[in-house]
């Protein structure tokens, strides 16, 4: 059975020290254990090392720069984590297969919600599969 955790955690990359503050401050709030980051990289050598966040949030703008290749290596290393980007409005980067995207400006608790969603779905999915496979698996019952 797959088991959902209650509290993620969560890899907060943001070179902002006050806002990184106010984020963190806002998700330990609603239940998470948060990891704060200066620079992408080290959050991006954390998950090399063996680290397995539910959850990445990181902004390609600055310093959070991630690209299609860092996305590739958080999915080799861990490919459970979720990887949710903070985009500010109107840009355009290249957003990464897979990843999840919220755009500024956001309260820390709408940041919760869809971290708790993006955690939520491969388990969901996990789940559904698992009873697809068995409801078809199973033998056929006789007509009435």
């Amino acid at each position: 059975m797959t088991h959902v955790s209650d509290i993620p955690t969560v890899f907060l990359v943001e070179h902002d020290l006050d806002l990184r503050g106010v984020v963190a401050e806002g998700l330990r709030f609603d239940g998470m254990n948060v990891v704060e980051f200066h620079r992408s990289a080290q959050a991006l050598a954390a998950i090399a090392e063996g680290a397995r966040p539910a959850v990445l949030v990181i902004a390609p703008e600055g310093d959070g720069l991630i690209t299609c290749e860092h996305v590739g290596q958080v999915r080799a290393s861990s490919p459970r984590t979720q990887i949710i980007l903070v985009l500010e409005p109107g840009g355009d980067p290249e957003i990464p297969w897979g990843s999840h995207v919220l755009v500024k400006p956001f309260k820390p608790s709408k940041l919760s919600r869809f971290i708790r969603l993006a955690v939520a779905k491969p388990a969901l999915r996990s789940a559904l599969q698992t009873l697809y496979r068995r409801a078809h698996s199973a033998p056929a019952r006789a007509a009435l």
